[in-house]
């Protein structure tokens, strides 16, 4: 079978992809990773084929994080709105341009695995069956608002409506350009409705992330499955010199913020820094300022590294609750600290605390040195976070994860024939 993974945005996203790949590579399919041009070597490295969007910018979600205005508004909180009003768009010819390179994807495809921000090329592919991807939950439900939307005291009514008003909002920004590309091909236009309200009901809707930290409420359809994290065995190597700064001392904290640091590198350094130096402990800081450390704490810096080494080895993980460090650090079961950006990451930060494996988050339009080695302490000290962080581990650990995601795809091609 042949089978294309079409996705957009920042390593993070296109990791657990990669990943996916690989397992469906394993079963004897022919994959192909559809993705921004500056993933080719991660899709070869993998040994999956390659089909770049060439009509999305390289780097694209890295510079719409540097964009000032963007900036701006996330020193003022992690509203999504308040974020989208801020970024550069695509223009119309870009973003159509986009529409239809993700249906010229699907183009021999057996099966189209899709992330919520892709599956608009599925619209105009109707021949081919498809599925999606979240790493967030987005289904419908009286169990809580829709990410974005304030969190109310009205109860199940309430957090339905702001699902429907949410999906009927992006339908209506993505439909032009959908109905453009349908009547360009002979289909026929589609209407208000949302087609996406189908998701996880009569076609699945696949959540990256695990049962244990975040179960499906009640009242999500059959289709919805909850499958555990998406993580390999793969390894990566260490700088030599990272290897030898971990092991001749005491456990670091451990400083990685993934694409946040692209919203504001240097004051998460220094906040970083701060804490290590106001708690006693060494740092290891993964990414962020190419910059000389200051002096004051013992630290060292590494453009990457092999979290499955270095992550058990931590006292503590400060990160920006994006979902995919975010299941590393619950995988290597030591406690975090998390401070939220923007996106899904306010969702992950309160679901750390809740679960009991982090103190409350840090909003990062509140960031500061002392508020951050306040957070450490409780998440290094606190003995409840000690267990409870081993109990979790172990439990994502036993999550089948990838295998099961790609159980319910190779289903889906069959039964939708």
């Amino acid at each position: 079978m042949r089978i294309v993974l079409l996705t957009i945005g920042s390593r993070g996203d296109v990791q657990p992809f990669v990943v996916l790949g690989v397992e469906l590579k394993a079963r004897g399919h022919e994959v192909v990773l559809a993705a921004g041009a500056e993933f080719r070597s991660m899709a070869d490295r993998a040994g999956l084929g390659f089909r770049a969007l060439e009509a999305l910018p390289a780097g694209y979600a890295d510079s719409v994080l540097r964009d000032p205005k963007v900036q701006a508004a996330l020193r003022r909180g992690p509203s999504m709105y308040r974020m989208a009003m801020a970024a550069p768009r695509l223009t119309g010819a870009q973003q159509q341009a986009l529409i239809d390179e993700m249906v010229a994807a699907g183009e021999g495809a057996d099966m189209v695995v899709n992330t919520t921000l892709t599956r608009i090329g599925a619209l105009g592919r109707p021949d081919v069956p498809w599925c999606s991807v979240a790493s967030w939950p987005v289904t419908e439900t009286a169990a809580w608002p829709a990410l974005g939307a304030p969190e109310l005291p009205l109860g199940g009514g309430y957090n339905r409506f702001t699902h429907r008003a949410m999906g009927a909002l992006e339908w209506l920004v993505y439909r032009p350009s959908v109905n453009r590309g349908r009547t360009a091909a002979g289909l026929p236009r589609l209407g208000l409705r949302s087609p996406f309200r189908d998701d996880g009901v009569t076609r699945p809707l696949l959540y990256q992330f695990s049962p244990h930290v975040f179960a499906p409420p009640a009242d999500w359809p059959e289709h919805c499955h909850i499958t555990g994290y998406w993580s390999d065995d793969v390894r990566w190597d260490n700088p030599a010199e990272v290897t030898e700064f971990v092991e001749r001392g005491d456990p670091p904290l451990v400083a990685t913020f993934g694409s946040a640091w692209a919203v504001d590198g240097p004051g998460l350094l220094a906040a970083s820094v701060a804490a290590a130096a106001a708690t006693g402990h060494r740092l290891v800081v993964v990414g962020g300022p190419d910059s000389p450390l200051p002096a004051g704490v013992e630290a060292i810096r590494t453009e990457s590294a092999d979290f499955v080494w270095l992550l058990p080895r931590a006292a503590a993980v400060l990160h920006h609750g994006g979902q995919g460090t975010t299941a590393a650090v619950v995988s290597a079961g030591v406690p975090q600290v998390v401070v939220p950006c923007y996106a899904d990451q306010p969702v992950w930060a309160s679901r750390m605390a809740t679960l009991g494996v982090a103190p409350p988050p840090v909003p990062f339009s509140r960031l500061t040195g002392d508020r951050l080695a306040a957070a450490v302490r409780t998440a290094v000290d606190d003995p409840a976070i000690a267990t409870r962080v081993a109990e979790l581990a172990a439990a994502v650990r036993a999550d089948r994860g990838v295998a099961a995601a790609a159980d319910v795809i190779e289903k889906h091609a069959v039964t939708w024939r």
